[in-house]
């Protein structure tokens, strides 16, 4: 008589592999804070359209202690190492 020895497979669970993006974003150092944006370029007028998309009329920014014309908000771009600042004209006496 011939022994019949069961076969079993077994299941092994193989992890998918997933590959996770270094999507960090930026971090921009802004009047002194340090915020967080998930694009990873930003130009000035990209970052003030998202900083204070009301109100751009009447303010300046420096970016590593230099004036950046309002002019060339569009093509300045912005890196992690900037020191920008955003200065806002105000009224009084």
């Amino acid at each position: 008589m011939t022994s019949i020895v069961p076969f079993f497979w077994a299941l092994v669970a193989i992890p998918k592999v997933v590959l996770i993006l270094n999507l960090k974003g930026m971090e921009l150092k802004i009047n002194n804070q340090i915020k967080k944006f998930e694009a990873e370029s930003l130009s000035v007028q990209a970052l003030l359209d998202i900083e204070i998309p009301q109100k751009q009329n009447g303010i300046a920014v420096a970016i590593n202690n230099s004036v950046i014309p309002k002019s060339n908000w569009n093509n300045h771009l912005l890196s992690e190492t900037d020191d920008i600042l955003i200065i806002s004209a105000t009224q009084g006496g």
